[in-house]
């Protein structure tokens, strides 16, 4: 038999923290025919875990999915600390739609317009103490 003191807790798992640092960008010059990516000053990002991810011995038959709302800053930047722990646990960072003026032809002139921009979920699996660098690139989605 074990005995614990009232403030231990042995079935409590230990974590530390990883850190996911993003760039986050997008064209805004959908007439020149290039990319030149410009920082997507306030788009939203989620990163999600499973509770489960940070358990040593495994599924107790209940996972939450847990989530983290960023924005992200001036410099198209973003930066989060997840917990995290010896064992390998997945991230997914999701990139909402990104509502925003860029530059258009309305007809077959050049104007300023509102449209929305997408990009995909990246996945990143990390341990206790790592850094990842992600770069996240909206494409143009369409006019709103």
């Amino acid at each position: 038999m074990v005995a614990c003191d009232k403030e231990e807790n042995l079935f409590e798992t230990t974590t530390g923290t990883a850190t996911i640092e993003g760039k986050v960008e997008f064209d805004e010059d959908q007439t020149d025919g290039t990319t030149e990516y410009s920082p997507a000053v306030g788009a939203k990002i989620k990163v999600t875990y499973e509770s489960d991810d940070l358990s040593y011995t495994g599924s107790n038959g209940v996972s939450v999915t847990k989530v983290i709302d960023l924005e992200v800053d001036a410099d198209g930047r973003f930066t989060a600390e997840v917990p995290a722990i010896s064992n390998n646990v997945t991230y997914t960072v999701k990139p909402l739609d990104y509502l925003t003026d860029y530059k258009g032809y309305d007809g077959s002139t050049t104007t300023n317009k509102q449209g929305y921009f997408t990009a995909g979920d990246r996945t990143v699996s990390m341990t206790e103490g790592e850094v990842k660098y992600i770069t996240i690139q909206y494409g143009f989605g369409a006019d709103f």
